[in-house]
């Protein structure tokens, strides 16, 4: 079976919801019972992955804290490996609390700095052997992968012929000048390169999507994709390109992880051996599932419902052939 290797960020989300814009106005407000969940980029793209029927490995990192036995008993009966799954010995887990207003965009108080202490001797270097893909999530996020961590889990993925994957996330602190130079290495070794449109603006320092592919195109990647939030998203070979629309009739109740379960979706249309086009357009249809429900991989469906549901509404089966 088919396996991809995640590593980067893990967090215990708490969506609070509805929360208006009027909150800081009133004296109380009456939200939904808040219900713990499971979240950070990488975490979402392999519970994801789970969902949709491929193996996944995590290597990211909690505390030794009731947070981090919650994360990793949720993890561990979704079937997620775990070897590289790791404990600090003095930081506590990183916890998110999603204020989610009633249209479903949220907004995020995150506390904790685990995350920055990730670094490349925490990778078990066998669950690279392992993978068909080694995506790395919220690169411009995490210290110890930023200066130098990324590049050596790609080298040494590319040097076991896997194809690498890496997303992105925060950055503000610095300008794309910074930000370009530090990711140099890793850019260099990335394959497919999966920012939001924001996470884009803040690598490149660019707006237009043509400059964005421009300035990317020299770091030698296959593929970027843009992710445009309910515009759906951007793609290029730097040699054509396309836009791939969401699915309207889709309701969002909480945006939340949208862009990681896009991800997922993508990475499994790439498994399954359909062209960027067709997985990207997948994709879209498993993230489209995912914010109609609470949390970050809540809405995510499994692989037969987001299959049935492309081949009904895309150009039948002909364009999304099953390798089994």
């Amino acid at each position: 079976m088919k396996k991809v290797f995640c590593v980067g960020l893990v967090v215990v989300d708490v969506p609070l919801r509805p929360v208006s814009g009027t909150v800081f106005s009133c004296d109380s407000v009456r939200i939904e019972p808040p219900v713990w969940a499971t979240g950070g980029d990488a975490t979402n793209v392999a519970v994801t992955l789970k969902k949709l029927g491929v193996e996944a490995a995590l290597c990211a990192l909690v505390g030794n804290d009731g947070y981090g036995d919650f994360v990793a008993e949720r993890l561990t009966a979704l079937g997620i490996d775990l070897r590289s799954f790791c404990r600090h010995p003095t930081l506590p887990t990183s916890v998110s609390h999603i204020l989610i207003e009633p249209e479903g965009e949220r907004h995020f108080l995150l506390s904790g700095v685990v995350n920055s202490e990730l670094s490349y001797s925490y990778v078990k270097e066998e669950l690279i052997d392992e993978a068909d893909i080694v995506y790395l999530g919220s690169a411009m996020y995490m210290r110890g992968m930023d200066e130098g961590g990324s590049a050596a889990l790609f080298k040494r993925a590319h040097r076991a012929g896997k194809l690498t994957a890496a997303d992105f996330g925060g950055g503000d602190a610095y300008d794309s000048v910074y930000w370009l130079r530090q990711l140099e290495p890793m850019l260099c070794e990335t394959d497919i390169l999966l920012p939001s449109y924001r996470e884009a603006k803040t690598l490149t320092g660019k707006t237009e999507l043509s400059d964005i592919r421009s300035v990317l195109s020299v770091f030698g990647a296959k593929l970027l994709i843009v992710k445009l939030g309910n515009e759906g998203c951007y793609l290029t070979d730097f040699k054509d390109e396309w836009r791939i629309p969401t699915f309207s009739e889709f309701k969002p109740l909480d945006t939340t992880g949208a862009g990681d379960s896009f991800v997922g979706g993508f990475l499994r249309g790439l498994l399954e051996g359909w062209s960027p086009e067709n997985a990207a357009v997948f994709a879209s249809a498993v993230a489209s599932y995912n914010v109609t429900r609470i949390g970050a991989t809540g809405g995510v469906p499994d692989f037969e419902t987001a299959y049935a549901y492309v081949v009904e509404h895309v150009d039948g089966a002909a364009r999304f052939p099953l390798k089994s």
